[in-house]
């Protein structure tokens, strides 16, 4: 199987105007970059220029950004979307003001490797190149092109240009694979209609392929739409790769529906959002501290953004010094974990520094929850399952989400899914809790009802909403739900109607030999009383009775029912109503069908208490009601109690 070929190479060309950025690519590959008719008739770019040269060993894409301090954010249109630089240099006239500029901004949007091409070296002695080349080193000495390979070329002789081009073949075989995403993210940087195709829109495609066919969507407006072509180089194609340029021509919408700065995206993963966590580097040549509360224009993929900063952490954050930081927007942007932006002033404006999406979907910070959230932000920008996933849990009360985690870690869910089940308890399909969590949330579980009963040890249960209402104080409620469960399914616990009682509490052992007898008196009671009990009031009158009863019930030995239409309580012994289905199998023999009435007489009753008993025995499956008569179920077929002998 042919081995497929890697990812095309975005290589951003940058530097100072007139420096020869333009006729360089254009010798490089025979392609004109400046498009448009004032940039001809000017010899000046003023928009990002694209070309390609393709190559077995790996095609590159030429984003030829405008040298002019007019056009920054043309220049970090074509620097976002690459993953190496060619720095240009006029040997004539060395570095320029923008030179430096282009640099830290490429150096501040996160790219690490390239080239450095010295143009127009036809126009220098061979003598002087040494020490030019001596100046540039010191140039490039802070920078992270400090060890890239200067090569010296003319775009009119042709001289270095072989040098130069095996150089780009060396970096895209070198040069890291692009970050994987879990969805394709294409920002816009061009929106034009062409004959037959319709609105076409470009951008350097990040993430994963686009297929022709595909429904994607356009943030942030969430218009849906179909890819009805896909280009790459001019050519018609099924697959864009990520990582290249990518023209699509789009169904569904007209070019004015369309607008630079949008991005085209895979449906519901990207959504858009008012608010990013980032990690800020501030230039060392900023003019002052970045503090919270500043308005800062953010420069990302093919967008322009205002935004509010809000620092995580000290403040202000210092020229040469980084930091956390939320951006709040006034309305929404669409943004992916490890973007990479790039802060300006709005007036006068200046470069402050650069940065890298931790959480684009980030929640509004808030002072009690502001150290968990920089736990998690740190965990993030490491990159690593096992971190996150840490400080997921030490937030969430133990639990750790698959959606979350898969945001920040820049993966899809499923792959997220499957790493996690290796070290983690899954609690259901979108939540995993660590192990030694589990069995902590086990224990407080077990603490909490331990310490419940020693509060009331007469009473036989503890309602499940104030157990789990405690346990929300530390613990997530998935993970009082798992725990609870799996305590249900090991014995440990039992829970019997919306209440639980550990498994070897016994409330009548704390009862004092007054309270025992008086309790038995109430059973007896009950029990003589049958079909037609006492009143519950007249049994209860004193107050310790009270709880008795109550224990009885919620022991299970006596029932309290309710009759709706007299709006009173009724207490029965589970012994009478076992005793009364027993009496209307032997009157009414399945499948023999009886009234209420038949049923009041044949138990010797009225209807104050037939009518709850026989709602008892519904609800638990021994009768059937069918309109106004009713069946006795066939013993085998009842999923109810079964009778207690008598």
């Amino acid at each position: 199987m042919t081995a497929a070929p890697p990812p095309p190479l975005g290589l951003a060309v940058i530097g100072h105007v007139n420096h020869g950025k333009t006729a360089l690519v254009r010798a490089l590959t025979g392609m004109e970059t400046d498009r448009l008719p004032e940039e001809k008739a000017r010899g000046l770019s003023i928009a990002l220029g694209f070309a390609f040269r393709e190559d077995p060993d790996g095609d590159v894409d030429f984003l030829d950004a405008p040298g002019h301090e007019d056009f920054i954010r043309a220049m970090v249109m074509g620097a976002a979307g690459a993953r190496a630089v060619l720095l240009v240099v006029s040997a004539v006239e060395g570095f320029g003001r923008q030179t430096r500029e282009h640099l830290r901004i490429a150096g501040l949007l996160g790219l690490r490797d390239g080239l450095v091409a010295v143009t127009k070296a036809d126009l220098v002695p061979q003598e002087a190149r040494a020490d030019l080349q001596a100046r540039i080193g010191v140039e490039l000495e802070a920078t992270f092109l400090a060890p890239a390979p200067v090569v010296f070329c003319s775009a009119v002789t042709g001289e270095g240009l072989g040098n130069l081009d095996r150089e780009i073949r060396d970096l895209a075989l070198r040069i890291p694979p692009p970050e994987t995403l879990p969805g394709a993210f294409l920002p816009l940087d061009r929106v034009f209609t062409l004959a037959g195709a319709g609105t076409v829109v470009t951008g350097s495609l990040q993430g994963a392929d686009l297929e022709r066919g595909d429904e994607v969507v356009l943030e942030p407006s969430g218009r849906r739409v179909h890819l009805r072509q896909l280009q790459v180089h001019g050519e018609a194609v099924a697959t864009a790769r990520a990582g290249g340029r990518a023209a699509a021509a789009l169904r569904g919408v007209s070019p004015d529906e369309v607008r630079v700065g949008e991005v085209l995206c895979s449906p519901g993963i990207f959504p858009p959002t008012l608010r990013v966590d980032a990690q800020i580097a501030l230039s060392p040549e900023a003019a002052r501290p970045l503090r919270s509360g500043d308005e800062v224009r953010v420069l990302w993929g093919a967008r322009q953004d205002l935004a509010r900063v809000r620092l995580i952490g000290e403040a202000p954050l210092e020229p040469g010094s980084s930091g956390l930081a939320q951006l709040r927007f006034s309305g929404p942007v669409p943004a992916h974990a490890g973007q990479r932006l790039l802060l300006r002033r709005p007036s006068p404006a200046g470069t402050l520094g650069g940065g890298r999406v931790l959480d684009p979907i980030a929640p509004l910070l808030r002072a009690r929850t502001l150290e968990a959230r920089r736990d998690l932000l740190l965990a993030a920008s490491e990159g690593g399952v096992e971190d996150i996933a840490a400080a997921l849990a030490r937030r969430d009360g133990g639990a750790v989400s698959v959606a979350e985690t898969a945001r920040l870690l820049r993966a899809p869910a499923e792959e997220v899914r499957s790493r996690l089940a290796q070290t983690l308890v899954r609690l259901d399909d979108g939540l995993f809790a660590q192990a030694l969590a589990v069995e902590a949330a086990a224990q407080a579980y077990l603490d909490q009802l331990a310490e419940a009963h020693r509060a009331q040890p007469t009473r036989a249960f503890v309602a499940l909403g104030a157990l789990r209402g405690g346990l929300q104080r530390i613990l997530s409620r998935e993970l009082i739900a798992h725990v609870e469960g799996r305590l249900a399914a090991e014995g440990g616990i039992q829970i019997v109607r919306g209440q639980a009682a550990l498994k070897d509490h016994d409330p009548f052992a704390a009862l004092s030999p007054g309270q025992l007898s008086r309790l038995g008196e109430i059973e007896a009671a009950l029990r003589e009383g049958g079909m037609t009990p006492p009143d519950a009031a007249g049994l209860v009158a004193e107050g310790e009775s009270a709880g008795l009863l109550g224990l009885l019930v919620e022991s299970g030995r006596v029932v309290s029912l309710r009759n709706h239409a007299l709006r009173q309580t009724l207490v029965f012994h589970l012994e009478a109503l076992d005793g009364a289905l027993a009496d209307l199998e032997a009157a009414f023999p399945p499948p023999a069908e009886f009234t209420t009435g038949e049923a009041r007489a044949a138990l010797s009753t009225s209807r104050k208490f037939i009518v709850p008993a026989l709602e008892f025995l519904d609800s638990r499956g021994d009768t059937i009601r069918r309109g106004d008569v009713r069946q006795v179920v066939p013993q085998r077929k009842r999923f109810g109690v079964p009778p207690v002998p008598h």
